[in-house]
């Protein structure tokens, strides 16, 4: 069920990350999709994050880093600076990624003859607080975090730059709190990890914004 949703989605994150869009890549602890534990939902929570407010734009490998806090200071500069003209560029606040993919997500949901009850999130909010308010009793068989993260990344300082989204996927049994699914989805940025989906992005011409 998930499976076939992230699949849908999956149009929508190459869509958007062709728009220079991106998230960081961390570890993530898999969990194949339990079919038959599955096969009693009907109804589910999912949070509804609210939109980014910047896309962070970032030199994962920077070589400031070897050099201290002095260092660390020019890393912070750098990535302020450039990050300032990603958003100038591309304005969160018009692009709206969270949103848009929310408006293709939950009505994906219920096309699959899903009841989805969808409960505010906020970024600022604890993980373990957003996971709390979807799990409260409200009829529901299961909760579903669908969480998507935008930035733009480079591995080194001479490097291109690329699209990172990033969508978080867990299905927790709201009677056992079982977990039913977990999975990562990053497209764009490759940092190697086996861990995760990885999309490949279509070449990026206008990185240059950031290679000023």
């Amino acid at each position: 069920m998930i499976k076939t949703l992230m699949n849908r989605c999956a149009c929508l994150i190459v869509f958007l990350g062709s728009l220079l869009l991106t998230g960081c890549a961390t570890k993530f602890e898999k969990q194949a999709f339990n079919s038959e534990a599955s096969a009693s939902i009907k109804k589910i929570t999912v949070p509804h994050w609210n939109d980014q407010d910047e896309y962070m734009a970032q030199v994962v490998n920077h070589p400031g880093l070897s050099f201290g806090l002095i260092g660390a200071a020019i890393v912070a500069a750098d990535t302020s600076s450039k990050t300032k003209r990603l958003n100038d560029a591309l304005d969160p606040q018009k692009t709206k990624l969270t949103a848009a993919f929310y408006e293709k997500a939950l009505p994906g949901l219920r096309q699959l003859g899903y009841e989805v009850i969808a409960v505010p999130a906020k970024r600022s909010d604890k993980a373990e607080d957003v996971k709390a308010s979807v799990r409260m009793a409200q009829g529901q068989d299961a909760s579903l975090l669908l969480r998507i993260d935008a930035s733009y990344l480079a591995a080194g300082a001479s490097t291109d730059y690329y699209p990172s989204v990033v969508v978080d996927a867990e299905l927790t049994d709201s009677k056992s709190q079982a977990t039913l699914y977990r999975e990562a989805y990053h497209y764009g940025y490759n940092n190697g990890s086996k861990d995760v989906v990885h999309i490949k992005p279509r070449p990026i011409a206008n990185s240059r914004i950031l290679k000023r």
